[in-house]
């Protein structure tokens, strides 16, 4: 008897929040820092489903003085096969991160500032925090 390999299936992804503000005068030639902060939230919705609530919020800076941010909230609800292994929601979370990535380059172009590209996450340490109390958003009903 062979044993399958631990997988998931992306049911959905959708993006719940997406607030971004300009704070302050974008000064040329001077280089813009990033701050970010990055969360994820996972409930076992079924025996074999998972909700991900992934949170990212980025601060850009010049000078020490903020610019602009944005703060972004990503749901994602995935199948998962019977012997589904939890360290593989990080990679859930990565392909979540990779959307987010150029909606931001897409916001500052619209914005009127040079095109941003977050620089890519390495999500291999990254913990996904379980809950069974709170439950991320539910998906938006059409």
């Amino acid at each position: 008897m062979s044993v399958q390999p631990s997988s998931f299936k992306i049911k959905t992804i959708q993006l719940k929040k997406f607030d971004f503000e300009q704070t302050g005068e974008l000064k040329k030639k001077t280089k813009i820092n990033l701050n970010q902060g990055i969360g994820a939230l996972a409930k076992k919705e079924a025996e074999n489903q998972y909700n991900i609530q992934l949170n990212v919020d980025l601060s850009f800076k010049q000078e020490n003085e903020e610019v602009f941010y944005i703060q972004s909230a990503i749901l994602g609800i995935i199948e998962v096969s019977d012997n589904f292994d939890k360290s593989l929601l990080n990679n859930m979370v990565a392909i979540m991160y990779s959307y987010l990535r150029p909606m931001v380059a897409q916001m500052t172009v619209m914005a009127k500032l040079p095109p941003l590209d977050l620089p890519p996450v390495s999500f291999e340490e990254f913990e996904v925090k379980m809950t069974n109390n709170e439950k991320p958003s539910a998906p938006i009903k059409e």
